[in-house]
């Protein structure tokens, strides 16, 4: 069985390229990016947080965050706490804030925090008594989620909430690090009742790493890095991992979850880079009607585009 193009078909481009600016193609002026249709629906869930998660325009790495706005369900004036958060909706990238909730729309500028918001981010209401976020009437989903605490926040809502964000254009960010990489992958399929599948592949790739901690994939996967010593260690977000997994994976699948990812890579004297990654997610197959488990593993070689 022949797998289409996989899911870490990615960008290392990693070289020592000190203050390269990455001009991205951003937007000339101020856009909102939602993912409602915009008809109210019913109040959403008992949950004390719910929240969307936004994506920037793709090759846009940061941009500012100039406004909020979010339709609610509330009789009278409802205290909320409004969070930002990196793609692991527990992150802090602003303070939170407290404001009252009128019934309706409710828009909030927060251009004074000057915040620069990364390609993925959250905005979270979190409950602080009666209300609730709105849901839209739209048969479209996978962007809204809850849970009982900001690290929680992993339970998709069968619609969309309705809760937008305004950006500003697109900044430059600095490159630090690229690399070309040859990689070779392994992907195991075990899916109950089933005898156990694996696929194998060798491609190249590209990834781009950036003075502020973030990383770009040539696929336009972004995530966050650090490093120890010659260690580099990068983050991805498990709901981009879960869409690529639903694309490339030669099932038709549901029920997509992300357990675990690893991938880290060692830089030699040479400033070539070797390193693996994993990554465990769980699925149900349809043709098989049973659910399954993913394990892709992969090794790779990176050289400095210089």
């Amino acid at each position: 069985m022949i797998m289409k193009p996989s899911v870490f078909c990615f960008l290392l481009k990693i070289g020592l390229l000190a203050m390269l600016m990455y001009v991205p193609a951003g937007e000339a002026s101020a856009e909102w990016l939602f993912y409602d249709e915009e008809s109210a629906g019913n109040h959403s869930s008992s949950f004390e947080f719910q929240g969307v998660r936004f994506s920037l325009p793709d090759e846009t790495v940061k941009a500012p965050l100039q406004k909020i706005s979010f339709y609610y369900s509330c009789s009278g004036s409802c205290p909320v706490t409004i969070h930002i958060t990196g793609f692991d909706h527990k992150t802090v990238l602003m303070p939170p804030i407290d404001y009252t909730a009128s019934a309706g729309w409710n828009e909030i500028d927060v251009s004074g925090f000057a915040l620069l918001v990364p390609h993925t981010f959250y905005v979270i209401l979190e409950k602080q008594g009666t209300g609730s976020p709105v849901l839209d009437e739209g048969m479209n989903a996978g962007r809204s989620f809850k849970g009982h605490f900001l690290a929680s926040m992993n339970i998709p809502l069968s619609r969309n909430l309705i809760v937008r964000a305004e950006i500003g254009p697109s900044v430059m960010i600095p490159v630090l690090k690229q690399f070309d990489v040859d990689i070779t992958e392994t992907t195991k399929v075990n899916i109950q009742g089933n005898r156990p599948e694996k696929f194998e592949r060798i491609f190249s790739d590209k990834w781009t790493l950036f003075a502020d901690g973030t990383f770009m994939t040539e696929n336009y996967l972004y995530g966050t890095w650090k490093q120890k010593g010659k260690k580099l260690i990068f983050f991805y977000d498990p709901e981009d991992i879960v869409n690529l997994l639903k694309d490339d994976m030669p099932y038709e699948t549901m029920n997509v979850t992300v357990a675990k990812i690893s991938f880290s890579g060692a830089e030699k004297k040479d400033r070539t880079m070797k390193g693996s990654y994993k990554i465990y997610a769980g699925a149900y197959f349809y043709e098989y009607d049973s659910v399954g488990k993913i394990l892709i593993g992969g090794k790779f070689i990176a050289a400095p585009d210089e």
